[in-house]
């Protein structure tokens, strides 16, 4: 019994070693994951204990409206539950808590701070950065598609730009800045690495 055991351990580790994938790799993973979720819920707290929803609601809908303002389209910004900007000439454009952004910043943000291993000046820089280009695709999406509600009356079209393709963008954007920012704050030690190993083997 002892020595099928032993064998089928053998054989787990030889294929964790041929798929890339060891023990170590798995804690790192969990480690790294749980420091994503507490890092998360520390800042989502900490945000809107600070600065309540509505609060940051009203902000995004009064730059958004300052922008279109800027672009020759007039209107005001009401408080209830939600903030809502009134367009002259366009329907009522609700901005909810899913419209601010929170969410998808707090993801980026949270992913870069708790990348463990790199240096925390390269996480500090990289979680303020991807933060405020988050934040500012953000308003853009907002500002494209009340653009698109005041050019066209196609509620098909309206619907899929606002639930799939706008959201869908700033979900690809948030997944390619953490990835430019994780192979710019690893590209140093990698380059240390390959100086290394080229120096090992001429050693040897």
């Amino acid at each position: 019994m002892k020595k099928k055991t032993e064998r089928k351990k053998a054989l787990l580790e030889s294929k964790n070693k041929k798929q890339g994938f060891s023990k170590d790799d798995a804690v790192k993973t969990g480690r790294i994951l749980a420091c994503f979720i507490i890092v998360y819920l520390a800042l989502s707290v900490s945000i809107k204990f600070f600065f309540p929803v509505i609060v940051i609601e009203q902000w995004v809908a009064d730059n958004v409206l300052a922008f279109l303002q800027f672009l020759g389209h007039q209107g005001y910004v009401t408080m209830g539950q939600t903030a809502v900007i009134h367009i002259e000439g366009g329907p009522a454009i609700e901005i909810s808590e899913l419209c601010t952004g929170l969410i998808e910043t707090l993801i980026v943000v949270s992913a870069i701070i708790a990348s463990a291993g790199i240096d925390w000046r390269k996480r500090l820089f990289g979680s303020v950065s991807a933060g405020l280009a988050t934040i500012v695709l953000n308003f853009a999406r907002i500002v494209f598609t009340v653009l698109l509600i005041l050019g066209t009356a196609d509620i098909a079209l309206i619907t899929f730009a606002h639930n799939i393709l706008f959201r869908a963008f700033l979900l690809i954007s948030i997944v390619g800045m953490y990835m430019l920012w994780f192979w710019w704050a690893v590209k140093d030690d990698r380059k240390k690495g390959k100086e290394i190993s080229q120096s090992g083997k001429k050693k040897k």
